[in-house]
């Protein structure tokens, strides 16, 4: 997973450092990319545990990002990001934190309007895939380390649907929000009775290369 995972960001930044002179050929198709930095707050949407409330906390996320024009109305964009999130997990009064670290791959069909002052706003849909570097759960001094080999109580991937919606300046420096949802079960184990779903919510910045 981590070669996989290195492979696509190396091909990202190749893709970015040629944006411009793409963009300089004559009917060479229309890719752009920049980069995009995001607050972010977190939690789980649970089943099966009546007892246990998830409460969202702040993280952060940085990343790329690669669009490609199909039409004037239409794009696609493929994004690599890197996320630090935590959320507390309450039950039966007793409050942990959860900390998270991974990389998120999502892939959207943007739905955009250009106007002749070379703004654009847009709002997207698509599937997301996520791989987690490190999960921890921390309570009353303890750590406990989520995906510790043979004792895992979570897995290490997830992918569900996002959405995003945001604006870009004549300048190209774009605003942005979004939400996301997993479709994954997370749990290693109870998975049968028990389900914690990752949520996020984001907004953020993002700067646009190329013409």
């Amino acid at each position: 997973m981590k070669r996989a995972v290195l492979a696509i960001a190396v091909i990202i930044g190749i893709s970015l450092a040629q944006v411009n002179a793409q963009n300089d050929i004559p009917n060479a198709a229309k890719i752009t990319g920049g980069l995009k930095a995001e607050t972010n707050l977190s939690n789980f949407i649970l089943s099966g545990m009546s007892d246990a409330k998830s409460k969202m906390n702040f993280g952060a996320t940085f990343g790329g990002f690669l669009n490609l024009d199909v039409s004037k109305y239409f794009a696609i964009q493929g994004e690599l990001l890197y996320h630090y999130k935590s959320s507390d997990l309450v039950r039966n009064g007793i409050k942990s934190e959860y900390q998270y670290w991974g990389i998120e791959i999502p892939i959207y069909a943007m739905f955009q309007w250009k106007t002749n002052e070379n703004r654009r706003a847009y709002i997207g849909i698509g599937p997301y895939t996520e791989f987690g570097f490190s999960a921890k759960m921390r309570r009353d001094g303890e750590t406990i380390d989520l995906y510790e080999k043979d004792k895992s109580a979570m897995l290490d991937s997830n992918s569900g649907f996002g959405v995003i919606v945001g604006y870009e300046f004549a300048r190209r420096i774009q605003i942005n929000a979004g939400y996301k949802i997993s479709i994954t079960n997370i749990l290693d184990g109870n998975s049968s009775s028990v389900t914690l779903l990752p949520a996020a919510i984001s907004l953020g910045i993002g700067y646009r290369f190329g013409k």
